[in-house]
């Protein structure tokens, strides 16, 4: 179940850009026939219920999985939005507070048997599953209180029925879907009732209806699915109006506005609700029937093209790790490419090692294995980490100018994760100073490593122009050799 909500909620993120690009898109081409509206809105359906898309280059969505399923037993867990800032603020709070035996307090607990994010999944995807089949009892509410409500109709031709007990047209059912009037509606109304919800079966927007509420009741904890199922309404109602009136002279449009303003609802009805002619967006969609004009060529044109761009960016997934090209073989070096954990490390032929890419700085590997038989000291990002030798490394960051703090930290052979690293507790250069000084070991096995912290607001401009002018800086520092 933890498993099903985990990949539920990786497809209610990947979906937000979707749904984000359709608004964009909607904004822009306010002009557009509401009909292509609505197909955009059919891409975020789309998005929602394929779990495997086409991967493209051309693809805008900055990670097809942001949650992986592995968080759930990972040792540190963190979360791969493709986005380099976001992983670095949220994945060391996420690997310090969530690891396994964290407790509230603070103290590490390696004894404790609870994984904090198991219990988090199993009460998150307890709470989903309340929710939507709280929405889908809500839904059958809905149906079969209508269907008390129009027990009794008398047949008017066709599936159109009057009914008493009911203040507004709409269509009922799915499978033999009926249109239901208030008795006592003028003639002149009720044709133009009657061609509207006509349009509506002719378009299917019964089922497509009852598909996006399913959806919804599906991803109901996601708020811009809500907004999507509002405005999707309202451009479903807006798209029966133009296809009903595009052909009528102003006179019949009069008419049918004040249809519209007659028939609207007084009282909101249920978001499962069937096709109401008055059921949303009424002002406006009177203001677009008595100014109805025939949208331009181009202005089509630019929205399908719009369309076709949705397509081939948010509708495909990026291209995965394993699939991008190897950089080592490109550049013609001698040496060769292992890839481990997401990560490519290359040995030169020179004895060096070095990290294609990014994602160990960020958080999105935990911890980085050497390629077997390697005994020399790994760069990343310029300092090393990893290595055998007997010493000290002293990190520094800068919290302002002219104000720094530090940690000092053992060398070891397997190197500091991401998270160990960002939870460092900070000490004063004077304690740091006395810590070395004490141990015994030598000026050149101790490594002064400059760092920055993803709490920090500081901007260090010198250490992003000059890295290693910055370096020799705050060793001469640390030394008292300034």
């Amino acid at each position: 179940m933890e498993k099903v909500f985990v990949e539920i909620l990786n497809m209610s993120l990947t979906a937000t850009w979707v749904v984000l690009a359709v608004l964009a898109v909607r904004v822009l081409c306010h002009k557009a026939p509401k009909s292509l509206t609505v197909c955009l809105w059919a891409l975020v359906g789309l998005r929602l219920v394929c779990p495997f898309l086409a991967e493209s280059i051309l693809s805008l969505i900055p990670s097809a999985e942001i949650v992986s399923p592995d968080i759930l037993l990972a040792e540190r867990p963190s979360i791969h939005t493709g986005v380099t800032m976001l992983n670095s603020a949220v994945n060391p709070i996420i690997s310090e507070h969530l690891a396994p035996g964290y407790s509230v307090s603070s103290v590490p607990t390696p004894g404790a048997s609870a994984n904090p994010m198991q219990i988090i999944a199993f009460v998150a995807s307890v709470v989903w599953i309340a929710g939507m089949i709280v929405m889908l009892a809500y839904s059958l509410f809905s149906y079969l209180w209508l269907r008390h409500k129009v027990k009794v109709s008398l047949c008017y031709r066709d599936n159109i029925y009057f009914c008493d007990s009911i203040a507004t047209p709409f269509v009922f059912g799915i499978i033999k879907p009926r249109i239901y009037l208030p008795s006592g509606m003028p003639e002149a109304q009720t044709e133009c009732v009657i061609a509207h919800e006509t349009a509506h079966l002719k378009r299917k927007d019964h089922w497509w209806k009852t598909v996006a509420f399913f959806l919804l009741s599906v991803y109901w904890f996601h708020p811009l699915l809500w907004v999507s199922y509002l405005l999707f309404s309202r451009d479903i109602e807006r798209a029966c109006d133009e296809r009903v009136v595009r052909k009528m002279e102003p006179g019949a449009r009069k008419e049918y506005a004040e249809a519209l303003v007659s028939c609207s609802l007084q009282k909101r009805m249920m978001l499962a609700c069937p096709l109401a002619f008055g059921e949303v967006g009424v002002k406006n969609r009177v203001k677009s029937v008595l100014n109805y004009k025939k949208p331009a060529f181009w202005i089509v044109a630019v929205t399908v093209v719009a369309g076709i761009a949705v397509v081939v960016c948010f509708l495909t997934n990026p291209v995965s790790d394993t699939k991008k090209p190897d950089r080592n073989a490109d550049e013609g070096g001698e040496g060769f490419n292992e890839l481990y954990d997401d990560v490519s490390v290359i040995v030169d032929k020179d004895g060096s090692a070095t990290i294609m890419g990014d994602k160990y700085a960020t958080g999105e590997v935990d911890v980085l294995l050497l390629p077997p038989g390697y005994d020399g000291i790994l760069d990343v990002n310029g300092y090393r980490y990893g290595t055998d030798e007997e010493g000290f490394y002293v990190f520094i960051w800068q919290l302002a100018a002219g104000s720094y703090s530090c940690c000092v930290k053992k060398k070891t052979e397997q190197g500091y994760t991401t998270g160990e690293l960002w939870s460092m507790k900070s000490i004063g250069l004077d304690v740091a100073r006395a810590v070395v000084k004490s141990s015994g070991y030598p000026k050149d096995a101790v490594t002064i490593v400059p760092f920055s912290m993803p709490y920090s607001s500081y901007l260090n401009l010198e250490a992003q122009e000059d890295p290693e002018g910055y370096r020799q800086r705050l060793e001469a520092l640390f030394w008292e050799e300034e």
